[in-house]
């Protein structure tokens, strides 16, 4: 099973690691990319980051993190969207401003494996 169930997601934030999710195609600035988030916790907060990159996928290159970023200006890792002081309301802020889906959060590196069905479903 390649997704984290909502419990499953609060725990891995909790254990300090990284979850991702693969959001879809954006348009930022009439730049048509893509958007892929990331709630990355710390000693003491969880970090959420949102990357607006190129699509630049093909069948052998579906590394969606190693995409340029839409913006020149912006950081190859993403912005910064908030930093909040427990899992629980980072989880609630990404799903209601991001739009993230609580059932479709993966482990860090999985979101790849996202973007790869995504290319597929959409030629």
């Amino acid at each position: 099973m390649r997704h984290l169930i909502p419990p499953f997601a609060l725990s891995a934030l909790q254990r300090g690691r990284q979850i991702e999710q693969f959001l879809g195609r954006v348009e930022r600035d009439g730049q048509q990319g893509l958007r892929w988030i990331a709630l990355s916790p710390g000693p003491s907060c969880v970090t959420i980051y949102a990357s607006d990159v190129e699509d630049v996928g093909t069948d052998n290159f579906l590394d969606i993190t190693e995409f340029p970023p839409l913006d020149p200006e912006e950081e190859t890792w993403g912005r910064e969207i908030a930093v909040l002081p427990t899992p629980e309301d980072a989880l609630h802020l990404a799903e209601r401003d991001l739009a993230a889906d609580p059932q479709r959060w993966v482990n860090q590196g999985i979101v790849c494996d996202e973007y790869q069905d995504f290319r597929k479903m959409n030629p």
